[in-house]
This record gives C-alpha cells, structure tokens and sequence, in this order.
C-alpha cells in the first residue's frame, strides 16, 4: 500500500470530524443510532449530523449540508435510500473527505440489476479518490479515535493489539464484546459488508503497517480478486499472524453468502488449503477465532508437548484423542518425576503419568503451585494446562478447608496464591501456563459464576496467563498458534 493511500486511510480511522446523513431525527433508525452511539461511546472529534430539516439533536446542531460544516471532516455515515447514496458519496468526494462507511443495502447483495447498478456507481465515484467501507455495513470502530461502529456504544473503551476485519456486522459486533473478556484488546474492528471499493485484501494490507495492531482476525464470504488477496495475505502473515473464519463453503452456506453480502462463496478444501499455503490459521466459527487469538497473544513459547494437571480420569482419556486429533503430544512422565508427584497424594486413586489426575478439583492454592514446579522444572514440556472448576472458587474451595477443620480462604487469597506463583514460574522457566476453568454452574448459580468468572480470568490475564473454558478450546488455540509460528519463522 502507497503511503498516501496509507495516511487516507488513517484519516478514515481518526477521524478529526465526521459527518452522518440520514434518518437523524427519525426514531430508532441506522443514521440516528449510529450518531447516538458516538455520543455515548465518546468521540474525540467533532459531530456533525447533516439534515436537510435542520434543528438540533442530542446537543448537536443538525447541518443542512455538508457544505455548512466549518470545521475539517475526515470520514461520512451514510444511511440514505440506496437510490440517494451515489449523490451523497459524490457531495463527500467534492468537499474533501477521505472516506465514508454506507450503511444502506440495496445494492448487488440483492443480485437485482438495479442494485448491482447502484453498487457500480459507487464504485466510480470512490475511483475518484474517496474511500468507502460497505455498502452494506455496520462501520468501523477504533478505541483510540473513540469511533464505534453501529451497534458498539458498550464496546470496551480500552485499546489493544487485536484487529478484526468482517463482512459480517453481526459478526464483528459478536466479537467486538467478546474478545475484550478474553485478554484481547481491541485495535480496530471493519464491518466492511459488500466491500465494493475497500475490501478484504486493501484492509489486511493497511493492518499490517498498522502500528496499533499485531494480530488481524478476518471473517469473508467471498473474495473478488483470490490470487491478489492470497498474494497480500502471504506478505501480512510474515508480519502478524492471520486468523481467518470463511463463511460459504457448502452449496447452502454459499446461497446464504450471495444475499447477505453479494459474495460467492467457495469449496472448503480450496479454501482451507489456501489458506494453509499463505500462513493464515483457518477456523469455522467465532470462538474457534477467539480461541486462536488467545493462544497467539499469550503463548509465547509454545511447542507441541502438553501437560495436564486436573481433577478426575476422564481428562486424560478425551484430552489424549483431542491432542491427536490436533497433533499435539502429552508425553508420559519420567518415573522419576511420577515419584515426586506421588508425595503430594498419599491415598490412592490418582494417576502420576500425564496428565496428572489429582482426584479433587479443589486442591490447596499451595499443592497446585508445587505440583506445577515439578512438572515445569523436570519435564521436557512446552506448556502446562491446569483445569478448574471456576464454582471451585466460591463453593469448592470453602468446603475443602472447612472439612478439614481449617478456615476457607476468601475468594481473592485463594486467586492470589495461584496467580502470582504461577506466573513467577512462567517466567523462570521459559514456559507456558494455560487455565482452563469450565464454567459449570446450577441455574441459580449462573449469575454469580459468571462474574467470578470474568473476575477469574482478569488476575490471571494481567500476568501473561491465559484462561480458557475448555481443554478443548485450550488445546484447538494451542494448534493454530503453533501452526502460524511455524509458517513465521520459516
């Protein structure tokens, strides 16, 4: 990408002002919650609603034209009839704006001649030198600009090094709420629709010089140009790792693909293969995607031999087949080291090969720490995956001490004393540490879980450590993590 193709679209991302035609005073329409999502979310810059009806909304004076604005306008919402679009996009061309984001349908997502028409004018207009996310579309959201895409006004405000591009603005709001919860802090995220002029190649290409970012999840129907987009995401993927969710690869999935965003879809093995040979992680579905990201973001080192350390004998019989199924190794552990583990259970009924069956799932803080030493210190693994209950913490725990005539530890004495040893054995020993807590609760206890939860993954989150709700999903993240580290350091 060119430089000042490069700083057009910065100025589309940050914008100084932004300008947003359409449905402004009309009720519960795109135009007016798109701009009452800015209010709330806490755009930086300057909002000018444009209106032909004139008055004021939401403290803000409603523009008649574009023309009125005095101040400088960078990037236009537009959420016109589809037949008015190509006049509002050429209005913004003349008056120096470097983008819009249409949110209007109508266009070849009908596959209707006159909508394929209407999307082909926009395509002349943005030829002469104006970019336009959509049509079709939900928008861009930036943390750091304080922009938000339609449905985004309770999106995390805290940035962060993820990137998510979509054709989807179901998708992209999905993962807009849920990666923060997860460890991963949002740098930008496009619903980019039908992607007319802006698309899925022009957005992983800006993203890779992007600073604020250092991984890009992208969720695609289709692809007009393959050969150009799998050559730019040959050239990304040696930057930043690449995760991608490719929707329309059944016949019906395909159908569903051309009326939602105009898309042709494509046959699965083409596609995964592709990918493959360009260094992207392909996944099917968003927490697959989220999984991935994780493992990308947290695990640093991360090789193939897995550890497992948790409560009960089914772990290692569907931890094994999932670790096959991923190619990933447990490696049984040395006699010597089985010795060892063995001290800290002098009952039997616990396996001391790997993984590490301790029978309870509500061990002391202090007995996990040293059972994770041992393992970390005399094992040739590359991480270690601990499974918890998170209704251990509340209800588990407490219950443990209490029948052992010992006072229970709160909630928040009981995390620090995992937390923090754990981490300092990250660090000391060069290798990675994985929760896993399911959130296994009683109806009534979903509410209060939840948030334990949240706070769970939190502590464990700011000390490098990253929290999943699976031994599944821990192990599917570790694979494509790996999988992409290998294709960078080729």
């Amino acid at each position: 990408m060119k430089p000042e193709e490069h700083r057009q679209l910065d100025r589309m991302f940050n914008p100084r002002g932004f300008a947003l035609f359409g449905g402004i005073s009309t009720a519960i329409s795109f135009g007016q919650l798109i701009l009452l999502s800015q209010v709330r979310y806490g755009f930086k810059g300057r909002l000018y609603p444009i209106s032909p009806i004139g008055g004021e909304i939401a403290g803000l004076k409603i523009y008649k034209t574009l023309g009125e604005v005095e101040g400088p306008v960078d990037l236009a919402s537009v959420s016109v009839p589809a037949k008015a679009v190509p006049g509002v996009l050429q209005d913004c061309l003349d008056n120096g704006l470097a983008g819009a984001q249409i949110h209007s349908s109508g266009f070849a997502e009908t596959g209707k001649e006159e909508g394929v028409a209407l999307e082909a004018e926009i395509v002349r207009i943005a030829a002469k030198g104006i970019r336009v996310v959509g049509p079709n579309c939900f928008g861009i959201h930036n943390p750091r600009g304080g922009i938000t895409l339609l449905p985004g006004f309770d999106f995390s405000r805290e940035p962060g090094p993820v990137a998510m591009i979509s054709q989807s603005g179901g998708v992209a709001t999905d993962f807009g709420h849920e990666a923060p919860s997860l460890g991963l802090g949002l740098s930008k995220v496009i619903s980019f629709g039908n992607g007319c002029d802006l698309e899925a190649a022009d957005l992983l290409e800006y993203l890779a010089e992007d600073p604020e970012t250092g991984y890009i999840a992208a969720y695609l129907e289709g692809i007009r140009n393959g050969r150009r987009f799998l050559d730019i995401l040959r050239r990304v993927t040696l930057k930043k790792p690449v995760v991608i969710w490719k929707g329309g690869l059944t016949p019906l999935g395909g159908r569903a693909a051309m009326s939602h965003t105009g898309s042709m879809g494509g046959e699965t093995k083409v596609w995964n293969g592709a990918l493959a040979q360009a260094g992207a992680a392909s996944v099917q579905g968003l927490d697959e995607m989220l999984d991935t990201l994780v493992a990308l973001k947290y695990l640093k080192n991360t090789g193939p031999r897995i550890a497992l350390l948790g409560g009960g004998g089914a772990i290692g019989v569907f931890s094994s087949d999932l670790a096959q199924q991923w190619g990933l190794q447990i490696p049984t552990f040395s006699h010597d080291t089985q010795k060892r583990l063995k001290r800290f259970f002098p009952t039997p009924g616990n396996s001391m090969a790997n993984p590490l069956d301790t029978g309870s799932p509500a061990l002391p803080a202090e007995t996990i720490k040293a059972l994770a030493e041992e393992i970390l210190s005399r094992e040739p693994v590359d991480v270690l995956i601990i499974i918890m209950l998170v209704r251990t913490l509340e209800i588990e725990v407490p219950a443990f001490y209490t029948m052992n005539g010992l006072e229970p530890p709160s909630g928040g004495s009981y995390l620090r004393g995992l937390v923090e040893p754990l981490a300092a054995l990250k660090r000391e020993t060069g290798k990675d540490v994985v929760m896993v807590f399911e959130n296994r609760a009683h109806l009534l206890e979903e509410v209060e879980v939840e948030a334990v939860s949240r706070r769970v993954r939190k502590r464990f989150q700011d000390e490098g450590i990253p929290v999943y709700l699976s031994v599944e999903r821990a192990l599917r993240g570790i694979y494509h993590a790996l999988t992409s580290k290998k294709f960078r350091c080729r």
